[in-house]
């Protein structure tokens, strides 16, 4: 596992995503939210192997009630990351009081004072009172509640918008073998230029890189997703990687990138994960003909299966 230095902080190039701790999430998951005791064995089996950065949010069910109970098993603190829920209000006043309580709020559950990381949960409170909110936030590391303010985002345009705010020094993005299109319009490299803190999220598109695609009985799926599974899986074979091991050394050599953040269902899976970051890099050949293949993916029709409400 390798680190970077973020704000006198180490950063391991996996974060762990907790949002399974708290909800029922991602279309590959069938086993459901873990239980507390699973949960911890996550957590633990996650600081030693190497993974000392966790990703939370106030949206996360109860993510940030266990993550406190576990924190006050442990010595030293991981990197935390934690977002502020979307909000839709006008008075200045009242969206500094919103954001302050949530905070407040995330660091009772979390059990510490202070976190490494705080973030806006959705890009769309970038657009409406965007600069009185990026100057509430940029308040939090004087008020000794964090040491960085960012945004969660989704679009270039979204990334664009967050780089005309000098506060935010940290985004969090959603990227795969699928989705490359934050790397293709150059929103990346902007942000390597700028120095920011990126953590990348969905490396595996929430599960789909695992469906079995003779399995697949979605209409949108078997139309936009089944052949690029089909075409995953033959290049994975080609390096002599797993899906897993190809889509994460892929996203882990971006320049630019700092933390990958996967979540998982149980704590086999968490050691596979942070195991997976030992891989080498994929050969030149097949990182180009990956960038040509999937340059294309129809991410918001496949995204429309994926947001559905788990049954």
């Amino acid at each position: 596992m390798n680190y970077k230095t973020v704000c006198g902080a180490r950063v391991s190039e996996m974060s762990l995503g907790t949002v399974q701790l708290g909800m029922n999430y991602g279309i590959a998951n069938n086993a459901g939210q873990p239980k507390e005791e699973q949960s911890f064995e996550m957590l633990g089996t996650a600081l030693a192997n190497g993974v000392c950065s966790l990703d939370t949010a106030r949206a996360y069910g109860n993510s940030e009630d266990v993550l406190g109970r576990f924190l006050a098993t442990v010595g030293e603190k991981p990197f935390i990351t934690t977002k502020v829920p979307e909000f839709s209000l006008e008075d200045d006043k009242e969206i500094e009081k919103f954001i302050i309580e949530n905070v407040e709020t995330s660091l009772s559950k979390l059990g510490v004072s202070k976190v490494n990381n705080i973030m806006l949960h959705n890009s769309c409170n970038l657009y409406h009172k965007g600069d009185v909110t990026a100057k509430i936030m940029g308040t939090l590391p004087s008020r000794g509640y964090c040491d960085m303010v960012g945004v969660s985002v989704y679009t270039d345009n979204d990334v664009y918008e967050v780089l005309k705010h000098p506060e935010y020094t940290a985004t969090q993005i959603p990227m795969s073998i699928f989705d490359q299109r934050l790397i293709n319009c150059g929103v990346v490299d902007m942000l390597r230029e700028r120095e920011f803190t990126v953590f990348v999220r969905s490396v595996f598109l929430q599960g789909v890189f695992f469906l079995d695609p003779e399995k697949i009985t979605d209409p949108i799926l078997l139309e936009y997703a089944k052949p690029k599974i089909l075409k995953l899986r033959e290049y994975a074979e080609k390096e002599g990687m797993s899906i897993a091991e190809f889509a994460i050394s892929f996203m882990r050599d971006v320049p630019g990138i700092t933390s990958l953040v996967l979540g998982a269902d149980t704590s086999e899976q968490v050691l596979s994960n942070a195991k997976y970051f030992e891989a080498p890099s994929i050969s030149e050949e097949t990182t180009a003909a990956v960038k040509e293949t999937f340059k294309d993916v129809n991410i918001p029709k496949i995204m429309e299966v994926l947001s559905r409400p788990k049954k």
